[in-house]
């Protein structure tokens, strides 16, 4: 999985001066639940991350397996609200927060609190369908070198829009092959863009209608034309 994952956790994940960790040893909280398929069947051996709601966060954020009986328990949390989202690769759930939730399936994530007064929380979390994934292959249509930035939209609705980046010279881990995580089962659009080029052709005006299932992956060449000075 390449840089738009990476994109998404800074943009989270970007530590706060003084802010604390989820977790610490002196913290009294309990976080805990069962992770149910769509059937309401237990998940075991399924990892899940503990995620803080409404503050700057920390760069890792604690995480787990599930057990066989799909039960996870996060133990010295703080006072504050979070939410329990699956985040396993092999699964093929790459990523998660609350906003990805919010484009990739229009829902909000359900949240404990976590206070002084109420230190133990439950919270059950329901593994949503496999998100799609998106893979753009972007050359220079006249020299057919590849590029080493590409801009991405994709646009469920008006309100869950999706806007990164991948830059190959600032990331070590961008190259010419882009993964983008897509609301399975939904009509969406793309648009493609780079500095010094063209958006593409196919892309230019209300966008590329993609449409894939759960889980689907789905690769794209893109030649963009370069701009004349």
């Amino acid at each position: 999985m390449k840089l738009f994952l990476a994109t998404v956790l800074l943009s989270f994940a970007l530590p706060a001066s003084g802010q604390n960790y989820p977790q610490e040893t002196q913290c009294k909280g309990v976080v805990h639940g069962v992770v149910l398929r769509q059937n309401g069947q237990p998940v075991g051996d399924l990892n899940v991350v503990l995620f803080p709601i409404g503050v700057d966060l920390a760069i890792v954020l604690p995480q787990m397996k599930t057990d066989q009986q799909g039960e996870y328990r996060f133990e010295h949390v703080c006072p504050g609200r979070y939410s329990v989202l699956v985040e396993d690769e092999k699964a093929g759930y790459p990523l998660s927060s609350p906003y990805l939730n919010w484009f990739l399936y229009g829902t909000r994530v359900p949240e404990v609190k976590i206070t002084d007064v109420r230190s133990d929380a439950h919270l059950t979390v329901n593994v949503p369908p496999k998100p799609a994934q998106l893979q753009v292959r972007l050359t220079n249509s006249r020299t057919k070198a590849k590029i080493a930035r590409v801009d991405v939209e994709l646009k469920a609705n008006r309100k869950r829009t999706m806007k990164t980046y991948c830059d190959e010279s600032q990331y070590m881990s961008c190259d010419s092959e882009f993964f983008f995580l897509v609301p399975p089962g939904e009509d969406v659009f793309l648009h493609v863009t780079s500095n010094g080029f063209q958006e593409w052709k196919e892309s230019a005006g209300r966008g590329k209608l993609i449409h894939l299932r759960p889980g689907e992956v789905l690769t794209i060449n893109v030649e963009l034309d370069p701009i004349q000075n």
